[in-house]
């Protein structure tokens, strides 16, 4: 009985250690495991209908998420044009809300990356371009993208800048990331667009590839 123990610990020994030695020698690949740099893929907005308080109209850039448009996280609304009715749309900075006692969201700049892009493109897009290495509020001049309408003429993609969260000590960083237009259409609720994000949350002109 001794025996029989004393060989069941040995083995449990051995077999511990050959389990360590194989995760120490199981190379990582470099940004693997890397959370500062993330995709969200696939979100979908739809344009603000009454009760404007509770239409999913508004998106919170840094966490991915769409969310109501009285959303005090929000980073940015899916705006109706006023001189174009309801058939022409664009992303409008969070805290320019044009509803009164609507909750303000978070200033977001943005800056036009390329006007036509392919999604095969985007999804190997690395870096915001600028013309030196590191990028800076001044690099982003607009309160809002470009106006669209559905179906899309063109699959664009901007930069953002989530410059209202960076002042009020949200985040640690100040923080950038990219915008892909995908898709836009229209269903009985109304417009719908979808688009997909990335941002680097350690507010680095760096970011993952597809």
């Amino acid at each position: 009985m001794n025996n029989f123990i004393k060989y069941f610990f040995i083995l449990a020994i051995a077999s511990t250690v050959y389990l360590g030695c194989d995760d120490a020698e199981d190379p990582i690949t470099p940004g693997s495991t890397d959370t500062n740099a993330v995709n969200y893929n696939n979100l979908l907005i739809s344009e603000r209908t009454i009760p404007f308080e509770q239409s999913m109209s508004g998106i919170n850039f840094f966490a991915g998420t769409v969310v109501q448009d009285s959303s005090s996280m929000k980073d940015a609304n899916l705006i109706d044009s006023l001189f174009a009715g309801d058939s022409s749309y664009y992303f409008r900075s969070g805290e320019l809300s044009d509803i009164p006692n609507m909750v303000p969201g978070y200033k977001t700049r943005f800056k036009l990356v390329s006007l036509i892009s392919s999604q095969a493109e985007f999804d190997t897009m690395k870096v915001i371009p600028d013309s030196d290495t590191t990028l800076s509020e001044n690099d982003f001049t607009m309160d809002n993208t470009n106006s669209f309408s559905a179906p899309l003429v063109f699959n664009s993609v901007y930069a953002f800048y989530l410059k209202g969260k960076y002042d009020n000590n949200v985040t640690t960083y100040p923080i950038y990331g990219l915008l892909y237009l995908d898709e836009a259409f229209n269903e009985s609720t109304g417009f719908k667009l979808r688009f997909d994000v990335k941002i680097n949350k350690q507010g680095k002109n760096n970011f993952k590839s597809q």
